[in-house]
């Protein structure tokens, strides 16, 4: 594949996958409880833009979701499991950061809360 061939087919995935990702998001937050939305958002990102490397002695990069199936269905299925570990791995990482993001809002959200009622108790004393 040329190189400009590479480029313009990495442009097409990348605006495919980005509206993609919008559809995605304007029914999952639509359908599902916002938290579990913005997880299951973050999961699907993580799937489909993680790059990995087409041949493992090679430079070039390709999604990790595709060589998966590539891999799968050209050699074996155990080969498809080189891509399946850093796409693992980002989906791992995206997931603890939406929760921990997710558990400091909730925290935040309720001291803030508590605060307001502080300040009404406060303004009824007075």
């Amino acid at each position: 594949m040329e190189t400009f061939d590479y480029i313009i087919a990495w442009i097409v995935y990348l605006i495919a996958a980005v509206a993609i990702s919008w559809l995605f998001w304007k029914f999952a937050k639509r359908v599902f409880w916002m938290d579990l939305a913005y997880v299951m958002q973050g999961t699907f990102m993580a799937v489909i833009f993680t790059p990995w490397y087409v041949l493992p002695e090679s430079d070039v990069l390709a999604p990790a979701i595709i060589i998966f199936a590539m891999d799968i269905v050209t050699i074996e299925t155990m080969a498809g499991i080189r891509s399946l570990v850093p796409m693992a791995m980002a989906v791992i990482f995206i997931d603890l950061f939406i929760i921990i993001g997710i558990a400091a809002y909730r925290v935040r959200k309720v001291r803030r809360m508590l605060d307001v009622k502080k300040s009404r108790r406060m303004r009824q004393h007075l």
